[in-house]
């Protein structure tokens, strides 16, 4: 038989019980309803799971402006707050939209692809590791077991080997959910390949555009440093299709481009060298 307590006895037996030794579960141990402010959350989560706060302070989502909160993921009702978070649609929705290159280079990869055929028949409300999900979605990828460290599974130019090497580890350990141990392997080092040779082709063009500095002036040169910003986007197609593995961005919106963009700027120094012999 089970006996409802006024809230202040109850409250008062449970620190009793608690003096004594006697283990408490609450009757009321169940989410809140209503809206609430992301504020909410973090007072509430901070005590049950303080590690997934932890993460969140650590990612880019708290660190930019707008700080993208729980609220923007989960919405502002415990119904659905999980399998909202967890559908691409929530994250495109902040990240430029459906033509963003971050965005399009994902959905036009193998793995969107199959998730723009079967989301429709995902079970959303299962733990991202618990579901059938045939296909990784963004939630999948950037927060793997739950971690809501988004920038754990993001590298760019500026980190440190120890940084990097912990974002390559934290991206395998996802991969590793559906792939061969080997055939990661040979996935990472194709990437690297690829990607060293689009920074070979950037590192030409700003080369040539330092020694023909010497010799002509910032306006006559202003068509070459357009083209050279334009090849340092071509770049960032080439690392967002190495990372979303979409052969698209590695070649057509990448590699392609970014010759195009040498020959350009190499075709702009030498008409200014030609007229001024």
């Amino acid at each position: 038989m089970f006996i409802r307590l006024p809230r202040k006895l109850f409250l008062f037996y449970v620190s009793v019980f608690y003096l004594i030794g006697i283990p408490v579960h609450a009757e009321n141990n169940t989410a809140p309803t209503g809206s609430f402010k992301s504020k909410a959350c973090m007072e509430c989560h901070k005590k049950n799971n303080p590690l997934l706060i932890k993460d969140w302070r650590s990612s880019a989502h708290a660190n930019t402006q707008p700080i993208t909160d729980c609220v923007a993921c989960h919405g502002k009702l415990h119904q659905a707050a999980a399998s909202s978070s967890r559908r691409d649609s929530t994250c495109i929705r902040c990240h430029g939209g459906k033509k963003d290159p971050v965005v399009h280079s994902y959905t036009t990869s193998k793995h969107g692809v199959l998730m723009q055929l079967e989301k429709r028949s995902y079970d959303w409300n299962q733990p991202l590791a618990d579901a059938n999900y045939r296909a990784p979605g963004c939630s999948y990828c950037h927060m793997h077991k739950a971690g809501h460290n988004v920038s754990a599974g993001i590298r760019d130019d500026l980190m440190d080997k120890a940084a990097e090497k912990k974002v390559r580890e934290q991206t395998r350990i996802a991969c590793l959910d559906c792939h061969a141990p080997r055939y990661i392997t040979r996935l990472f080092e194709n990437g690297e390949r690829m990607l060293e040779i689009g920074r070979k082709k950037v590192r030409e063009a700003r080369s040539l555009i330092e020694q023909s500095s010497v010799t002509f002036s910032d306006d006559e040169l202003a068509p070459a440093r357009a083209q050279l910003v334009k090849m340092q986007q071509h770049l960032t197609n080439v690392y967002l299709g190495v990372a979303h593995q979409s052969p698209d961005y590695q070649w057509w919106h990448g590699h392609p481009a970014l010759d195009g963009d040498l020959l350009r700027i190499k075709g702009f120094i030498g008409e200014l060298y030609r007229i001024k012999k």
